[in-house]
């Protein structure tokens, strides 16, 4: 059985938001307070901003700072539908990742292969052809060691996979969203919210993925159903809760665990194979004996031709005179190698033989 996989390092992603929102002039941007993420994971540094009214197509640059104000992520913006391209990173390295969209008004990155020299506060801003936007308040990322090894989870195509996702939060809180997201590329792939009653409903996504853990026990594993190939990725688990020792306070946390998922390529058993087979080769058998049959039965292979000679009056013991025939009258006989057949019954003798081809046969 063939597999195809793609496994990434662990990671336990647990952020604080205190929902800082800095508005100004038409502008806002929200993130995150404090993010906690494992060492060697990864860690999804949120921002979000909206800006003033406009008929223009937004161009522009997306610029990460760290604490001292030196920048460690930037890429460009030169057309709507583009990439966010002319990538600068801290050390020249490619360890930090855009995973936000222009469109949707997202500067979201990523940081893989987490080490505590990335610990520390970092602002994001935009600068674009309408304006340029940046938070007051920073995102505090904390890089803790690591706590284990990333979930491994098999399956195999068409059938039904569950992926675990259990995580400890403070209590007393209540589960508010539960979002699955493909890691590479980065890609939201399904997200379920709370409803009244214990009741969650997808909002976006396909009806292949199902919710399946208790909520409330901070359980948000999820089952897929048809596994695809395409389906073989490593993904986020991100359950985001609310306090209810604090609820007029616009606080919540957001925790992901990343999970990887090996989809197999589905194949026949041969067992199952045999008994088509075998009636398979039987039926062309057949159909061969039948071929040849008809072919010999063409060419003539078994019919000989029975040539009758001149009648002959046989004797009559009744009758009071015997025809005599001359020698010369008779027919002659064929040859012994001849095609046909030569019979004819000696009248001469007193028993009745019947001459065929050169044998005698005794009539009674």
């Amino acid at each position: 059985m063939r597999s195809l996989y793609v496994c990434l390092s662990a990671v336990l992603l647990s952020v604080l938001v205190r929902g800082y929102n800095f508005s100004l002039n038409g502008w806002s941007m929200t993130g995150a307070d404090s993010v906690s993420a494992e060492k060697g994971g990864s860690a999804v540094l949120p921002c979000s901003f909206t800006h003033p009214d406009t008929n223009l197509t937004l161009t522009g640059s997306v610029i990460w700072k760290s604490q001292n104000k030196d920048v460690i992520f930037k890429c460009a913006y030169h057309s709507q539908g583009e990439l966010c391209e002319n990538v600068i990173q801290r050390d020249g390295g490619n360890r930090f990742r855009f995973v936000g969209n222009l469109s949707n008004k997202d500067a979201s990155i990523i940081i893989d292969g987490l080490g505590q020299e990335d610990k520390g506060s970092y602002r994001c801003r935009v600068e674009l052809n309408i304006g340029k936007f940046e938070t007051q308040t920073p995102t505090k990322l904390e890089v803790k060691a690591a706590q284990g090894n990333v979930s491994v989870v098999s399956g195999t195509e068409g059938d039904s996979v569950t992926l675990p996702c259990i995580v400890k939060f403070r209590k007393p809180s209540q589960l508010t969203t539960v979002t699955w997201m493909r890691k590479e590329p980065y890609q939201h792939i399904v997200t379920f919210t709370a409803q009244s009653q214990g009741y969650w409903t997808i909002v976006n996504g396909e009806n292949r993925y199902k919710l399946v853990g208790n909520t409330e026990k901070g359980n948000a594993t999820t089952r897929i159903n048809q596994l695809r190939v395409s389906d073989n990725h490593t993904y986020l688990c991100q359950v985001e809760y609310r306090s209810r020792q604090s609820p007029s306070e616009n606080s919540q946390h957001l925790i992901q665990k990343e999970i990887c998922l090996q989809v197999h390529v589905k194949t026949t058993d041969s067992t199952t194979l045999y008994p088509f087979i075998f009636l398979i080769i039987i039926f062309i058998i057949i159909i061969i004996i039948i071929i040849i049959f008809i072919i010999f039965r063409k060419k003539g292979g078994c019919s000989q031709q029975i040539k009758r000679p001149t009648p002959w009056k046989r004797n009559d013991p009744d009758s009071s005179s015997i025809p005599r025939t001359d020698q010369s009258q008779q027919p002659t006989a064929p040859d012994q190698d001849s095609s046909s057949f030569y019979a004819k019954i000696d009248s001469n003798r007193t028993d009745k033989w019947l001459h065929l081809n050169g044998f005698e046969l005794l009539l009674n």
